[in-house]
């Protein structure tokens, strides 16, 4: 994993991790709402990073495996 990723990884990380601790402090259903969603999008680009990490490998050991 280059240090770019592991970079990415590590702000996504911290985001979700404020976020979170921030819907907890809001009273305002409105930004509430906002964090909630701000949770959902770091969430899904983190997710999705990580589906484009391990989607090649499994490809690739499927073709590979299935030719020896």
């Amino acid at each position: 994993m280059s240090s770019l990723d592991r970079t990415v990884h590590a702000i996504g990380a911290g985001l979700l991790i404020s976020l979170g601790l921030l819907s907890l402090r809001l009273k305002d259903p409105r930004l509430k709402r906002i964090a909630s969603n701000l949770i959902t999008v770091v969430g899904g680009v983190l997710l999705a990073d990580a589906v484009l990490h391990l989607l090649p490998n499994a490809i690739a050991e499927f073709i590979y495996g299935s030719h020896r």
